[in-house]
């Protein structure tokens, strides 16, 4: 099925009864958990501690170390924080404190604090009068970015993967023409490139996935009008070559809204659709070709029975787990929340409260935070920023300055040098060309905590 105007549309089923057999999960009550309404999100938003007034990540209302911390026990976490307190008393800031620093936002434009309406499409961010307020340095905030050279054109489902300082931005469509052009952007200059490429012809395509190992892409999957592809590319970055990938064994079926990700010697894929239902099996191809040349797939086994069937999710790798949160199956927007351990290959399920529903949305791992930005929650499109604390397994919101994206899914997002990057995505009447930037600011020291366990404070 096409990703078409109907936000049901996914590339993912047709069939109203999907098999629900391979569940088998304790929080099997999710389904009937969703928030139906956009007010009702928006009233859970609203019931969510407000800690607007937080600085260098330190939350008032929370204690610094023990259960509900915002930083758990962990010394090394209350000392990276300390350190952090004192460059920023001393005058010494990072390149995210810098930006902050100098960072402005909208005199027009109140604090975004992800609990009221977001605004209408149409309200554009005024770019040209950001000069006069300015977001305090602790605070996350928007800001529309000015960009030079060959811009990619206006993109929906195009994936976006960063390798050095470098973002990649392939694939995608404007709802008539898919592409497949890769396009550079250079994180320091902003400037776009719009790489000239070599090697084997690669079929414009959306929906796919492009997953980064060393200086290599792995493409696979996506499609074109009713086209579905099953076809593994490995494009090199240094040298700007596309090579097909001569596959061996049982090789996943053809589909799009897939997510993929790299963990040790495989980039693993999970889920998606075929254009007739809805998929939950998870595959695995080696990163590195046999003797003969030949890149081998295989079908991974899992226990605890498998997330339900679904594309438009999303998919993160945090240590050796790897969290699916949300998307939709073509008939229901999903808010359910599953882990696997990559060890184990054991599939556990999570109640979360509430269950926020979303699809098309993208979730970047900062620290032990999932950010999951925009995308759609069954009723509307979003331009909420949901943070998912991943110790305590518990949503949070911040206080946001500066003008929001229009809300949207179906965006592409990085996470680089502290600040997460949103390029294009579709509000279901208008494709986008446009590139935000989510400035961490004091949150940029999250991924200074060292490890933890998921869910451990819960």
């Amino acid at each position: 099925m096409a990703d078409g105007n109907s936000v049901f549309s996914l590339d993912v089923a047709q069939d109203r009864q999907p098999q629900r057999t391979l569940f088998r999960s304790p929080s099997h009550t999710l389904r009937d958990a969703r928030v139906p309404e956009t007010d009702a999100m928006l009233q859970a938003a609203d019931a969510m501690p407000d800690i607007s007034g937080m600085t260098l990540g330190v939350v008032p209302s929370m204690p610094l170390s023990g259960p509900g911390s915002a930083l758990g026990s962990d010394d090394e976490a209350m000392s990276a924080m300390a350190a952090a307190v004192h460059a920023a008393k001393s005058g010494v800031r990072n390149t995210a404190h810098k930006r902050a620093s100098r960072g402005t936002a909208s005199p027009s434009s109140r604090p975004h604090t992800n609990s009221a309406r977001p605004p209408m499409p149409g309200r554009r961010p005024d770019t040209d009068s950001m000069s006069e307020a300015r977001a305090p340095t602790p605070a996350m905030y928007w800001n529309k970015r000015s960009t030079w050279g060959e811009r990619p054109p206006q993109m929906r489902s195009q994936t976006m993967t960063v390798i050095g300082s470098n973002i990649y931005v392939f694939g995608g469509w404007n709802n008539s023409v898919c592409y497949n052009d890769v396009y550079v952007l250079d994180t320091e200059s902003m400037f776009w490139t719009r790489m000239k490429t070599h090697g084997d012809a690669v079929p414009p395509c959306r929906a796919h996935t492009a997953t980064a190992v060393g200086t290599r892409l792995f493409v696979f999957g996506g499609g074109d009008g009713t086209q579905y592809f099953s076809d593994l590319f490995v494009l090199d970055v240094r040298t700007c070559v596309w090579e097909r990938a001569r596959v061996t064994g049982v090789v996943p079926a053809p589909r799009r809204t897939h997510t993929c990700f790299h963990f040790g010697a495989h980039v693993y894929l999970f889920g998606g659709g075929d254009g007739h239902r809805a998929l939950n099996d998870l595959w695995r191809v080696r990163t590195e070709p046999e003797a003969d040349g030949s890149y081998v797939w295989e079908e991974v086994e899992t226990t605890g029975g498998r997330p339900f069937p679904r594309g438009y999710h999303t998919s993160t790798l945090v240590g050796s787990q790897l969290v699916v949160f949300g998307g939709s199956d073509g008939q229901e927007c999903f808010g359910d929340t599953s882990l696997l351990n990559l060890d184990t290959m054991e599939w556990v399920h999570v109640a979360i409260d509430p269950p926020l529903t979303r699809l098309a949305h993208s979730a970047t791992l900062v620290g032990m935070y999932l950010f999951v930005i925009c995308g759609h929650d069954g009723s509307d499109y979003s331009s909420q920023v949901l943070m998912l604390k991943l110790d305590t397994l518990k949503w949070e919101t911040r206080m946001i300055y500066g003008a929001a994206p229009i809300p949207r899914g179906y965006h592409a997002c990085a996470l680089h040098d502290g600040r997460l990057i949103l390029h294009g995505g579709y509000n279901g009447q208008e494709v986008f060309d446009d590139l935000y930037t989510l400035e961490l600011s004091s949150y940029s020291y999250l991924p200074q905590v060292p490890e933890f366990v998921i869910g451990c404070h819960r």
